[in-house]
Protein backbone atom coordinates (compact mmCIF):
# COMPACT_ATOMS: atom_id res chain seq x y z
CA UNK A 1 0.00 0.00 0.00
CA UNK A 2 2.77 2.32 0.81
CA UNK A 3 4.41 1.73 -2.35
CA UNK A 4 1.89 2.55 -4.72
CA UNK A 5 1.21 5.43 -2.57
CA UNK A 6 4.48 6.66 -3.09
CA UNK A 7 4.70 5.60 -7.02
CA UNK A 8 1.11 7.95 -7.16
CA UNK A 9 3.10 10.59 -5.68
CA UNK A 10 6.47 10.21 -7.95
CA UNK A 11 3.70 10.25 -11.04
CA UNK A 12 2.13 12.70 -9.31
CA UNK A 13 5.17 15.25 -9.00
CA UNK A 14 7.12 14.54 -12.10
CA UNK A 15 3.72 15.24 -13.56
CA UNK A 16 3.85 18.60 -12.38
CA UNK A 17 7.65 18.93 -13.05
CA UNK A 18 6.52 18.41 -16.98
CA UNK A 19 3.78 21.17 -16.54
CA UNK A 20 5.81 23.83 -15.28
CA UNK A 21 8.76 23.03 -17.24
CA UNK A 22 6.32 23.16 -20.74
CA UNK A 23 4.56 26.26 -19.22
CA UNK A 24 7.95 27.59 -18.51
CA UNK A 25 8.97 26.77 -22.45
CA UNK A 26 6.04 27.97 -24.03
CA UNK A 27 6.27 31.14 -26.04
CA UNK A 28 3.91 34.01 -24.57
CA UNK A 29 2.70 37.48 -25.46
CA UNK A 30 5.71 39.57 -26.85
CA UNK A 31 7.26 42.38 -24.33
CA UNK A 32 9.41 44.97 -26.01
CA UNK A 33 11.91 45.38 -24.03
CA UNK A 34 13.55 49.33 -23.71
CA UNK A 35 17.04 50.52 -22.96
CA UNK A 36 17.92 52.82 -20.34
CA UNK A 37 19.72 56.19 -21.06
CA UNK A 38 23.00 56.14 -22.18
CA UNK A 39 25.34 58.77 -20.81
CA UNK A 40 28.79 58.74 -23.19
CA UNK A 41 31.64 60.12 -21.85
CA UNK A 42 32.65 63.16 -23.28
CA UNK A 43 35.59 63.00 -25.94
CA UNK A 44 38.53 65.25 -24.73
CA UNK A 45 38.07 69.07 -25.12
CA UNK A 46 39.83 70.54 -28.02
CA UNK A 47 39.33 74.29 -28.30
CA UNK A 48 39.44 75.85 -31.19
CA UNK A 49 39.06 79.34 -30.67
CA UNK A 50 39.32 81.36 -34.26
CA UNK A 51 41.65 79.18 -35.98
CA UNK A 52 39.81 78.57 -39.21
CA UNK A 53 39.43 75.21 -40.18
CA UNK A 54 37.51 73.06 -42.70
CA UNK A 55 35.52 71.06 -40.21
CA UNK A 56 36.32 70.44 -36.09
CA UNK A 57 38.00 66.73 -35.16
CA UNK A 58 39.43 66.14 -38.75
CA UNK A 59 42.59 64.58 -38.28
CA UNK A 60 45.07 61.68 -39.62
CA UNK A 61 44.77 58.40 -37.39
CA UNK A 62 48.49 58.44 -37.00
CA UNK A 63 51.02 60.90 -36.26
CA UNK A 64 53.78 59.87 -38.44
CA UNK A 65 52.49 60.43 -42.23
CA UNK A 66 53.67 59.16 -45.26
CA UNK A 67 54.19 61.11 -48.36
CA UNK A 68 54.60 60.44 -52.27
CA UNK A 69 55.96 63.17 -54.79
CA UNK A 70 55.28 62.68 -58.21
CA UNK A 71 58.13 62.46 -60.72
CA UNK A 72 56.47 65.66 -62.40
CA UNK A 73 57.48 67.68 -59.40
CA UNK A 74 61.29 67.73 -60.02
CA UNK A 75 64.42 70.61 -59.35
CA UNK A 76 62.55 73.54 -56.85
CA UNK A 77 59.33 72.62 -56.67
CA UNK A 78 60.47 69.00 -55.03
CA UNK A 79 62.57 70.45 -52.67
CA UNK A 80 60.31 72.85 -51.84
CA UNK A 81 57.87 70.60 -50.70
CA UNK A 82 60.07 68.40 -49.30
CA UNK A 83 61.26 71.83 -47.40
CA UNK A 84 57.71 72.14 -46.38
CA UNK A 85 57.53 69.07 -45.06
CA UNK A 86 59.80 69.42 -42.69
CA UNK A 87 59.14 73.13 -41.11
CA UNK A 88 55.74 71.79 -40.50
CA UNK A 89 56.92 68.64 -38.69
CA UNK A 90 59.01 71.19 -36.96
CA UNK A 91 56.95 73.77 -35.51
CA UNK A 92 53.82 71.40 -34.82
CA UNK A 93 56.23 68.78 -32.80
CA UNK A 94 53.99 66.13 -32.65
CA UNK A 95 54.00 65.72 -36.55
CA UNK A 96 56.48 63.59 -38.65
CA UNK A 97 56.84 62.78 -42.26
CA UNK A 98 58.52 59.91 -43.90
CA UNK A 99 58.66 59.75 -48.25
CA UNK A 100 57.26 56.71 -49.56
CA UNK A 101 57.15 55.47 -53.13
CA UNK A 102 53.64 54.04 -53.18
CA UNK A 103 50.38 53.88 -50.89
CA UNK A 104 50.64 57.27 -49.30
CA UNK A 105 48.78 59.24 -46.76
CA UNK A 106 49.62 62.14 -48.52
CA UNK A 107 50.20 62.62 -52.56
CA UNK A 108 51.89 65.41 -54.22
CA UNK A 109 51.88 66.21 -58.14
CA UNK A 110 52.67 69.25 -60.25
CA UNK A 111 51.14 70.81 -63.13
CA UNK A 112 52.18 74.04 -65.37
CA UNK A 113 48.49 75.14 -65.68
CA UNK A 114 47.93 78.53 -65.10
CA UNK A 115 44.92 79.34 -63.27
CA UNK A 116 43.63 83.15 -63.20
CA UNK A 117 41.44 84.08 -59.97
CA UNK A 118 40.90 87.51 -61.11
CA UNK A 119 42.85 90.82 -60.42
CA UNK A 120 45.76 89.51 -61.67
CA UNK A 121 45.88 86.67 -59.07
CA UNK A 122 46.40 83.27 -60.10
CA UNK A 123 46.45 80.15 -57.95
CA UNK A 124 49.83 78.80 -57.01
CA UNK A 125 48.98 75.95 -55.73
CA UNK A 126 45.68 73.53 -54.21
CA UNK A 127 45.54 71.05 -50.99
CA UNK A 128 43.16 69.47 -48.59
CA UNK A 129 41.77 65.96 -47.55
CA UNK A 130 40.94 63.79 -50.32
CA UNK A 131 39.02 60.89 -48.63
CA UNK A 132 37.84 61.21 -45.59
CA UNK A 133 35.73 58.93 -42.69
CA UNK A 134 33.46 60.17 -41.03
CA UNK A 135 31.94 58.70 -36.92
CA UNK A 136 30.63 60.43 -34.31
CA UNK A 137 33.69 61.39 -32.58
CA UNK A 138 36.58 62.05 -35.30
CA UNK A 139 36.59 63.01 -39.08
CA UNK A 140 39.48 60.47 -40.30
CA UNK A 141 41.77 61.65 -42.63
CA UNK A 142 42.45 58.55 -45.09
CA UNK A 143 44.29 60.60 -47.94
CA UNK A 144 45.48 63.86 -48.85
CA UNK A 145 46.63 65.85 -52.22
CA UNK A 146 48.66 68.23 -53.19
CA UNK A 147 48.60 70.19 -56.20
CA UNK A 148 51.50 72.85 -57.31
CA UNK A 149 50.85 75.05 -60.49
CA UNK A 150 54.23 77.43 -60.34
CA UNK A 151 57.70 76.98 -58.42
CA UNK A 152 58.34 78.56 -54.76
CA UNK A 153 59.54 82.18 -55.07
CA UNK A 154 60.44 82.47 -51.48
CA UNK A 155 63.01 81.08 -49.33
CA UNK A 156 60.21 80.25 -46.79
CA UNK A 157 58.18 77.95 -48.79
CA UNK A 158 54.96 79.57 -48.38
CA UNK A 159 53.07 78.15 -50.67
CA UNK A 160 53.80 74.32 -49.95
CA UNK A 161 53.28 75.02 -46.15
CA UNK A 162 49.64 76.61 -47.10
CA UNK A 163 48.38 73.62 -49.06
CA UNK A 164 49.77 70.87 -46.60
CA UNK A 165 48.27 72.91 -43.75
CA UNK A 166 44.91 73.22 -46.16
CA UNK A 167 45.35 68.95 -45.67
CA UNK A 168 45.35 69.14 -42.35
CA UNK A 169 41.98 70.73 -42.04
CA UNK A 170 43.14 74.47 -42.13
CA UNK A 171 40.85 76.76 -43.95
CA UNK A 172 41.86 80.35 -45.01
CA UNK A 173 42.86 82.85 -42.51
CA UNK A 174 41.97 86.80 -42.28
CA UNK A 175 44.95 87.60 -41.21
CA UNK A 176 47.76 88.57 -43.78
CA UNK A 177 50.79 87.83 -41.91
CA UNK A 178 49.38 83.63 -41.24
CA UNK A 179 50.66 81.25 -43.46
CA UNK A 180 46.51 80.84 -44.40
CA UNK A 181 45.79 84.31 -45.64
CA UNK A 182 44.46 83.41 -49.12
CA UNK A 183 46.89 85.54 -51.14
CA UNK A 184 50.27 84.40 -50.00
CA UNK A 185 53.83 86.56 -49.53
CA UNK A 186 57.22 85.46 -48.16
CA UNK A 187 56.60 86.61 -44.65
CA UNK A 188 53.79 85.07 -43.61
CA UNK A 189 54.12 81.91 -41.03
CA UNK A 190 51.79 79.48 -39.30
CA UNK A 191 50.29 80.89 -36.12
CA UNK A 192 50.70 79.56 -32.60
CA UNK A 193 47.30 79.16 -32.65
CA UNK A 194 47.48 76.30 -35.38
CA UNK A 195 50.34 74.83 -33.44
CA UNK A 196 48.30 74.41 -30.20
CA UNK A 197 45.52 73.00 -32.22
CA UNK A 198 47.70 69.75 -34.13
CA UNK A 199 49.17 69.55 -30.76
CA UNK A 200 45.47 69.14 -28.47
CA UNK A 201 43.90 66.93 -31.35
CA UNK A 202 47.25 65.13 -31.95
CA UNK A 203 47.60 64.12 -28.36
CA UNK A 204 44.71 62.12 -28.10
CA UNK A 205 45.13 58.28 -28.18
CA UNK A 206 44.28 56.63 -31.48
CA UNK A 207 41.58 54.05 -30.35
CA UNK A 208 38.91 52.46 -31.37
CA UNK A 209 35.04 53.44 -29.93
CA UNK A 210 32.86 50.17 -30.49
CA UNK A 211 29.61 51.43 -29.93
CA UNK A 212 26.11 49.83 -29.53
CA UNK A 213 24.39 52.12 -31.49
CA UNK A 214 20.88 50.03 -32.13
CA UNK A 215 19.18 47.88 -29.42
CA UNK A 216 15.69 46.69 -30.21
CA UNK A 217 14.60 43.07 -28.26
CA UNK A 218 11.37 41.73 -27.71
CA UNK A 219 10.89 38.75 -25.03
CA UNK A 220 8.38 35.97 -25.26
CA UNK A 221 8.35 34.05 -22.11
CA UNK A 222 11.82 32.59 -21.68
CA UNK A 223 12.76 33.47 -25.51
CA UNK A 224 14.39 36.32 -26.69
CA UNK A 225 14.37 38.08 -29.88
CA UNK A 226 16.82 41.09 -30.61
CA UNK A 227 18.36 43.50 -33.28
CA UNK A 228 21.78 44.94 -32.88
CA UNK A 229 23.82 47.25 -34.20
CA UNK A 230 27.61 48.15 -33.19
CA UNK A 231 29.72 50.47 -34.83
CA UNK A 232 33.19 51.76 -34.52
CA UNK A 233 33.25 55.42 -33.50
CA UNK A 234 37.14 55.23 -33.32
CA UNK A 235 40.39 56.37 -35.00
CA UNK A 236 41.23 53.16 -35.75
CA UNK A 237 39.87 49.56 -36.92
CA UNK A 238 39.05 46.83 -34.33
CA UNK A 239 40.58 43.50 -35.23
CA UNK A 240 38.17 41.35 -32.77
CA UNK A 241 34.24 41.99 -30.99
CA UNK A 242 32.17 39.57 -29.71
CA UNK A 243 28.59 40.82 -28.51
CA UNK A 244 27.74 38.96 -25.12
CA UNK A 245 23.70 38.54 -24.20
CA UNK A 246 24.21 38.28 -20.33
CA UNK A 247 21.23 37.78 -17.72
CA UNK A 248 21.63 38.41 -13.91
CA UNK A 249 25.58 38.75 -14.58
CA UNK A 250 25.81 34.87 -16.24
CA UNK A 251 26.52 35.05 -19.88
CA UNK A 252 23.80 33.42 -21.89
CA UNK A 253 25.28 33.69 -25.34
CA UNK A 254 28.03 35.15 -27.14
CA UNK A 255 28.28 35.91 -30.73
CA UNK A 256 31.64 36.64 -32.60
CA UNK A 257 31.42 39.93 -35.01
CA UNK A 258 34.70 39.61 -36.44
CA UNK A 259 36.71 42.86 -37.48
CA UNK A 260 35.27 46.81 -37.79
CA UNK A 261 36.43 49.05 -39.67
CA UNK A 262 36.36 52.45 -38.87
CA UNK A 263 33.29 54.06 -39.44
CA UNK A 264 31.84 50.52 -40.23
CA UNK A 265 29.38 48.32 -38.05
CA UNK A 266 27.90 45.28 -38.04
CA UNK A 267 24.15 44.47 -37.36
CA UNK A 268 22.99 41.16 -35.42
CA UNK A 269 19.35 39.51 -35.61
CA UNK A 270 18.55 36.62 -33.42
CA UNK A 271 15.66 34.82 -32.91
CA UNK A 272 14.34 32.05 -29.78
CA UNK A 273 17.60 33.15 -27.50
CA UNK A 274 17.03 30.57 -24.81
CA UNK A 275 17.03 32.65 -21.51
CA UNK A 276 17.51 30.77 -18.03
CA UNK A 277 13.66 31.62 -17.26
CA UNK A 278 10.63 33.65 -18.37
CA UNK A 279 10.80 35.52 -15.29
CA UNK A 280 13.78 37.98 -16.19
CA UNK A 281 13.12 41.55 -16.44
CA UNK A 282 16.46 42.90 -17.10
CA UNK A 283 18.60 41.56 -20.00
CA UNK A 284 22.35 43.08 -20.78
CA UNK A 285 23.87 43.31 -24.37
CA UNK A 286 27.57 43.71 -24.25
CA UNK A 287 30.70 44.52 -26.09
CA UNK A 288 33.27 41.55 -25.11
CA UNK A 289 36.83 42.74 -25.72
CA UNK A 290 40.02 41.73 -23.79
CA UNK A 291 40.22 43.91 -20.26
CA UNK A 292 43.76 45.67 -21.50
CA UNK A 293 42.13 46.65 -24.73
CA UNK A 294 41.35 50.33 -23.86
CA UNK A 295 38.78 52.54 -26.29
CA UNK A 296 37.96 56.63 -26.48
CA UNK A 297 34.91 55.58 -24.50
CA UNK A 298 34.87 52.91 -22.63
CA UNK A 299 31.28 53.67 -21.37
CA UNK A 300 29.42 53.04 -24.55
CA UNK A 301 29.84 49.32 -24.84
CA UNK A 302 26.89 47.61 -22.77
CA UNK A 303 23.07 48.68 -22.69
CA UNK A 304 20.63 46.85 -20.73
CA UNK A 305 17.19 46.45 -21.57
CA UNK A 306 14.21 45.89 -19.42
CA UNK A 307 10.30 45.24 -19.39
CA UNK A 308 10.11 47.62 -16.57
Amino acid sequence: MIGKIIVVMVVLAMLVFSLGFFYQSMPKAPVELRAAEIVPETIELIEYGAVPVFTEKLRFNHNRISYFIEADCAGPRREAMVSAFALFAKEMGVISFYEVFADADIDVGCSDDYIPLGESLFAAGEGGPSRIINTSNFKTIEKGKILLYTDSRCDYPIVEVHELCHVFGFDHSLDPSNAMYNTSNCDQRISADMVTLINDLYSIEPLADAVLADVKAVKRGRYLDFNVTVLNEGLIGIDEIELAIVVEDVVVQVMDLGEIGIGYGRTLKATNVKLPSSGIDSIDFVVDRDDDVRELDEGNNEVTMTSL
